[in-house]
């Protein structure tokens, strides 16, 4: 066999006409900046369209891919996994992971491939976790612009902490989406939601701040109205005490600013065993999944 040949066979697809399926586990990194989120949209550049395209020129077969953390528009993700089932093929891991990431644009990269149970759907995991970065600073942040937030003006770092800790626990986080109505439930357990104060910005002119939430599940750009209605009390827009009553009512309209995708990231991804019942698998989207964060 000539070296095309042999090359072709290292992806052919093996077993008998009706053979098992095979399940693959991808961890993936990627800048949303240029991308219309995670979801593939007609007409539109999204990371799972990309990465299905050039899982289909590997394998030689479409695939539907499955995944953690639905990202929107504009936001990253550092540790991202995905999933998808195929007819099984012959190709080691390691040569499918740099196989992908030779078709793959620059800000988009598969960090690992490798073969999963086949009962594994990434989108079952157990809780995610997301990372949202605040810059307080008059100087425009031009090389991290991509990837925080710059606010002007002074920021309260113990209003921040006080708002911060009304958001762990079990309960319906409808005032923190626009899409409530697209979900059976907006129940959601957030498990873990602090600011931390990471020193000061690289000009020394301003101070960083760093949210980190986790959570079994997340809404349609509930992070991302969590952070904004939290930047509103630490500046003064907005009282603790409005804060907490928008949160226990659920509409959306009673909170503050819907902060900008580009400081967001999703940073960690858990399968940690799931009680029967848990999580928002038994209370997903009606009929559509729009993107977290």
């Amino acid at each position: 066999m000539g070296t095309r040949g042999a090359e072709r066979g290292s992806f052919r697809r093996g077993g008998s006409p009706v053979a098992a399926r095979q399940v693959w586990r991808l961890d993936l990194a990627y800048e949303g900046t240029a991308y219309r989120g995670w979801a593939a949209q007609p007409g539109h550049s999204t990371v799972q369209g990309l990465l299905e395209e050039a899982l289909a020129t590997v394998l030689r077969q479409r695939v539907r891919l499955s995944v953690a953390g639905r990202t929107d528009a504009g936001v990253h993700a550092w540790a991202q996994v995905a999933s998808f089932a195929c007819a099984p093929v012959e190709v080691a891991p390691e040569r499918l992971r740099l196989s992908l990431n030779a078709l793959l644009p620059p800000d988009v990269a598969v960090l690992r491939a490798a073969p999963a149970p086949t009962d594994f759907v990434a989108r079952q995991a157990t809780s995610r976790s997301y990372r949202y970065e605040l810059w307080a600073t008059a100087v425009k942040p031009v090389r991290q612009r991509a990837f925080v937030w710059a606010v002007r003006g002074a920021v309260d770092s113990a209003a921040l902490r006080t708002v911060a800790a009304l958001l762990p626990g079990r309960r319906d986080f409808a005032a923190l989406t626009p899409s409530a109505r697209m979900y059976r439930s907006c129940i959601r357990e957030v498990t873990a939601a602090a600011w931390r104060d990471a020193g000061p910005t690289p000009d020394g002119e301003g101070r960083r701040w760093l949210f980190e939430i986790t959570a079994d599940g997340f809404l349609h750009n509930m992070v991302r109205v969590a952070v904004g209605s939290m930047v509103d009390v630490a500046q003064g827009r907005m009282s603790p005490e409005a804060f907490a009553a928008a949160l226990a009512c659920g509409e959306r309209r009673r909170m503050g600013q819907t902060a900008p995708a580009h400081g967001l990231a999703l940073v960690a991804v858990s399968y940690e065993a799931r009680r029967p019942g848990d999580g928002p698998g038994a209370a997903g989207p009606a009929v559509t999944s729009p993107g977290s964060g």
